[in-house]
C-alpha cells in the first residue's frame, strides 16, 4: 500500500473539528470531564466574588469630614481664588526664611512642597520655552470649616 503521510497538525485539526462538531452542532449534548471542570471552576469562582462584594469594606463608625478652612491671601488668576503661597523665586533661600508652606490653615502635620521649573519647546514657536510648576503634598491633622479636628490627605498641583 503506498498511503501518503498525514502530517500531525492537519490529524489535529481533523479532531478538533470532529469535537466541536459533537460539541456545539449535535442533537445530544455530551458532557466530558473538562467541561464539567471548567464549569465547576466558573460556579466557584463567580460564588466567592459575589460573596465578597456582600461584605462590608471595613467596620466601624463613619467617617466625618469637613472641608478645610483656607489660608488667608493667595492668587488670583483669570479670576479664581487659588488658596497658595509658591516657593520663593530663588532657590538658594534660606527653608527659615520661607512662611507656612501649607495650602489649608490649622494644619499639622507632613508637607511636602516643590517647584518644578525648566525649558522647553512649542508648535509653532523658535525660541525656548520656560515653564514652572508648583506641587505639593500634605497629611495630617487639621480642623475643618465645622471647627472639629479631622485627619486628612491633600495634593496641590
Amino acid at each position: 500500500m503506498n498511503r501518503a503521510p498525514v502530517p500531525p497538525w492537519k490529524r489535529l485539526l481533523e479532531r478538533k473539528s470532529a469535537e466541536h462538531y459533537r460539541r456545539f452542532h449535535s442533537e445530544t449534548p455530551t458532557f466530558t470531564r473538562r467541561g464539567f471542570l471548567s464549569t465547576a471552576v466558573g460556579a466557584a469562582g463567580f460564588a466567592a466574588v459575589s460573596q465578597l462584594s456582600l461584605t462590608p469594606y471595613a467596620v466601624g463608625d463613619k467617617i466625618q469630614t469637613a472641608e478645610p478652612k483656607p489660608i488667608p491671601g493667595g492668587a488670583v488668576p483669570f479670576g479664581i481664588v487659588v488658596h497658595h503661597n509658591p516657593l520663593p523665586a530663588v532657590p538658594t533661600t534660606p527653608l527659615a526664611s520661607i512662611s507656612d508652606p501649607s495650602e489649608i490653615g490649622d494644619f499639622n502635620g507632613l508637607i511636602a512642597d516643590t517647584m518644578i521649573r525648566g525649558g522647553g519647546t512649542g508648535t509653532g514657536v523658535a525660541g525656548t520655552l520656560a515653564y514652572r510648576a508648583d506641587m505639593g503634598a500634605m497629611q495630617g491633622e487639621y480642623i475643618g470649616e465645622d471647627g472639629n479636628h479631622h485627619h486628612g490627605s491633600f495634593v496641590f498641583i
